[in-house]
C-alpha cells in the first residue's frame, strides 16, 4: 500500500512524533495512564448530544478544539441531518478526578448491509477538521497508547468494528495530536490557512504582491460600471436566508455543469444551515455569519462563514457565473478577510481543498487520517478504504487523470 511522502515541512512533527512514541513516557503521561488503569481517569459515552450539553459547552470555554467541535455545530448537525440518515451518535467523555478533560464527538455507520460498524467524526463530512476538545492539562499530558485503550473500551462496549478517523489536525496548542499514532496517513485534502493581524492592509500586502492587487482594483472599478456595488454580512435573519438561497442555487448552477451533486441542496442540510444562521444572530455572536456582494440589489457572490477560538472559517462560498468575468467571488473574499480582522480573529482558515484563490492567499496545513481496526471486518474494511483512497489520490496528483475525471464529470452532466 502507498503512504504519503514525508515532506521537509513535516519533519518537525515526525521528530515530534517519534519522541511521543518512545518508550520513556513523561510523568503525566504515566500519571494518566495509571489512572485510566484504576478507573481514576474515567470514561462515559452518550447517544445523545443534548445529554452532555452542559459538559459540552464546559469544555468549550477551557479546551481546545475547532468551530467544527462545538456543541452548536454538532448537535444541530446531528438533529437535522445525522439522526435522520440513520446515523447514531456517540459522544465520548473523558473525566480526570472527576471532572470532563475531553471529548470526542464520534458517531457509528453501518455498512456491508448492516454487518460492519464503523466509528467516525460525527458529521465528518460536512466539516473540516475533526480535532475533539482538549483541556490544557490532559493535552499536555495523555499518551497515544492511553487514547488507544480508551477507544478499544468504547469499541467493546459499542460493537465497533473499525475506527476510521478522518482529518485530524497535525498540531493544536502547538502538541502532536493524541489521535496521531505512528500509522497515521496524510488525509487527501489539506485545510489553508494565515495568520491575521488587526491592520487588513498590512496583511493584504505581505499576502498579495502589488500586481495581484491591481488586478482587482480594475476588476473592482469594471464591476462598479455595471452598477451599484454592496458587500457586506448579513445583519438581520432575512438577509442571512436571502443570501444562503442565492449560495445554494449559485453552487447547484456551477456544480451541476461539473456534474458534481450539490451538497448544500438537500433539505435537511438547508435546515441545518439555517439554524446555524438564525441561532448565531438571536446569541448575537460570530459562530455563523453570511456576506454578500450586490450590484444594483441582486447577489452575485456569497460567503458562509464562522469563528470559533479566534479562528475564522471561511466554510463555503459561491458566485453568478454571469459575472465571473469580474471574479466577485474575490472581491467578496478581500471584505471578508477585512472583517475578520476587525473581528479579532488571529487566523483565517479557507477549509479543505487546494484551489487557486486559497493557495494565493494560504500555506498549506496538513490533516491526518487515524485507522485503529478493531475487529477482522475492520481490518479487511481498512485495507479496501485506503486502497479507494490511494486511487483517488493518484488521481488527484495526476494532472492527465485528474483532467479526464473532470471531463468525464462535465459529459455526465
Amino acid at each position: 500500500m502507498q503512504h504519503a511522502t514525508a515532506r521537509a515541512d513535516d519533519l518537525p512533527v515526525m521528530r515530534a512524533l517519534a519522541d511521543l512514541h518512545s518508550e520513556d513516557m513523561d510523568v503525566e503521561a504515566m500519571r494518566l495512564d495509571g489512572m485510566l488503569e484504576t478507573g481514576e481517569f474515567s470514561i462515559r459515552t452518550e447517544s445523545d448530544p443534548h445529554r452532555v450539553a452542559d459538559i459540552w459547552r464546559t469544555l468549550q470555554e477551557n479546551a481546545f478544539g475547532t468551530l467544527f467541535t462545538s456543541y452548536e455545530w454538532l448537535s444541530s448537525w446531528y438533529d437535522h441531518v445525522g439522526r435522520a440518515r440513520g446515523i447514531e451518535a456517540l459522544i465520548v467523555v473523558g473525566e480526570v478526578d472527576g471532572e470532563p478533560a475531553f471529548l470526542l464527538p464520534l458517531s457509528i455507520t453501518r455498512k456491508a448491509r448492516g454487518h460492519l460498524r464503523i466509528c467516525r467524526f460525527l458529521g465528518d463530512f460536512h466539516g473540516n477538521q475533526n480535532s475533539g476538545l482538549w483541556r490544557r492539562d490532559v493535552l499536555a499530558g495523555i499518551h497515544v497508547r492511553s487514547l488507544r485503550k480508551v477507544l478499544l473500551k468504547v469499541a467493546a462496549s459499542h460493537r465497533i468494528d473499525l475506527f476510521d478517523l478522518k482529518y485530524v489536525p497535525e498540531t493544536i496548542d502547538e502538541r502532536v495530536h493524541p489521535l496521531i499514532c505512528p500509522h497515521a496517513i496524510a488525509s487527501l485534502n489539506a485545510v489553508h490557512a494565515f495568520p491575521l493581524e488587526a491592520d487588513f492592509d498590512k496583511v493584504y500586502k505581505a499576502r498579495r504582491s502589488s500586481s495581484a492587487r491591481k488586478k482587482l482594483r480594475t476588476k473592482e472599478r469594471k464591476l462598479a460600471e455595471t452598477g451599484t456595488v454592496c458587500h457586506r454580512r448579513a445583519e438581520d435573519p432575512a438577509t442571512a436566508l436571502r443570501f444562503l438561497e442565492t449560495l445554494i442555487t449559485q453552487r447547484g448552477l456551477r456544480q451541476a455543469s461539473s456534474g458534481i451533486p450539490n451538497v448544500f441542496d438537500a433539505p435537511d442540510m438547508r435546515a441545518f444551515l439555517t439554524e446555524q444562521l438564525v441561532r448565531s444572530m438571536e446569541a448575537g455572536d460570530n459562530r455563523c455569519m453570511i456576506y454578500g456582494l450586490e450590484v444594483d440589489g441582486e447577489v452575485r457572490a456569497t460567503y458562509l462563514c464562522g469563528m470559533q477560538y479566534e479562528r475564522f472559517h471561511a466554510y463555503t462560498n459561491s458566485i453568478c457565473e454571469d459575472a465571473g468575468v469580474y471574479s466577485p467571488g474575490d472581491l467578496l473574499l478581500l471584505h471578508v478577510i477585512a472583517d475578520a480582522c476587525r473581528l479579532g480573529a488571529t487566523s483565517f482558515d479557507f477549509g479543505l481543498g487546494a484551489e487557486r484563490y486559497k493557495t494565493s492567499w494560504a500555506d498549506r496545513e496538513a490533516l491526518m487520517d487515524v485507522a485503529l481496526p478493531v475487529t477482522l471486518k475492520g481490518r479487511a474494511a481498512i485495507f479496501a478504504i485506503r486502497r479507494i483512497r490511494d486511487l483517488r489520490r493518484t488521481i488527484r496528483n495526476t494532472p492527465a487523470l485528474w483532467s479526464l475525471v473532470r471531463k468525464m464529470r462535465r459529459l455526465r452532466a
